[in-house]
């Protein structure tokens, strides 16, 4: 009886301390917080990043750029403390990845909203191709499907997809690999075709699995090699065979109002009077 007694007290301290967590996650949970939207031109909207400016294409040899799409950088969260969480989580991830991706290039890896994924990776990828790509070749790593609006970039755009390098698709196999977008997910088509250059559709290898495991929650690449092989290992040296550099640009022209040189002392109505 006097066991009981105890285990009953037990249960009852631990509903009361439960009580506010299982009201606040079940019964009337807190609502998200709303987040301003991420500024891309600005280094903090960034959970990875390289330390110096990279060397244009024009400039230099053909340098290769890994556009990191991450799971673990979506920001979302009900408190301040939840949200820092978050992020500080996405950025220990995106340098975990740096690190081994670092062995094909340069690695830039956006924050972004949960709630706005599509919206901000977008913004993001778009930034990044008009501020810091300059002409250079690029490879999409992701665990998480790509925004449509990349996709549709990368098939309306055929300079940018001559530089393409491929999908280099995050996964430890045992969940599936992660389609490349949302609405290939819920059609069950996820043909990359489209969105890849010649060299990649011959060797069927558009979407390249780049395999992982977790440790402490966080994806480490299994592979100590270069991620994706010698597919992506040899496309320097491919794209200097068979790809032109883009040419540096001339910048906004400017408009120059055009003045008539005159002699000294000559004016407007002496030289109107020479013509009469």
């Amino acid at each position: 009886m006097k066991r009981l007694t105890v285990l009953i007290a037990l249960a009852a301290v631990l509903a009361i301390g439960a009580g506010p967590w299982v009201w606040n996650t079940f019964i009337s949970p807190r609502p998200q917080l709303e987040l301003d939207p991420m500024k891309y031109t600005e280094d903090s909207s960034w959970s990875a990043l390289p330390v110096q400016e990279p060397e244009a294409v024009w400039s230099g040899g053909w340098g290769v750029d890994v556009f990191l799409i991450s799971e673990d950088s979506a920001l979302s969260g009900t408190t301040q403390v939840a949200l820092q969480k978050k992020e500080q989580r996405g950025r220990r991830q995106a340098q975990s990845l740096k690190s081994s991706f670092e062995k094909i290039g340069e690695v830039y890896a956006p924050l972004y909203r949960d709630a706005a994924v599509h919206d901000d990776v977008t913004r993001a990828f778009e930034t990044y191709l008009r501020r810091d790509n300059r002409g250079r070749a690029l490879i999409i790593a992701h665990d998480r499907p790509v925004p449509d609006a990349i996709l549709a970039r990368l098939e309306q755009d055929s300079s940018l997809r001559g530089r393409f390098g491929g999908f280099l698709s995050i996964s430890d196999t045992k969940d599936g690999i992660p389609s490349l977008s949302t609405s290939a997910s819920e059609s069950g088509n996820s043909d990359p075709t489209p969105y890849c250059n010649e060299r990649l559709n011959d060797v069927t290898s558009c979407q390249i699995v780049v395999p992982a495991h977790r440790e402490k929650g966080l994806w480490v690449l299994t592979s100590e090699g270069v991620p994706g092989g010698e597919i992506v290992a040899s496309f320097p040296e491919w794209l200097e065979a068979n790809v032109g550099k883009m040419a540096e640009p001339l910048g906004d022209f400017e408009e120059v109002e055009i003045v008539d040189i005159r002699r000294p002392g000559e004016t407007e109505e002496n030289s109107a009077a020479d013509e009469n």
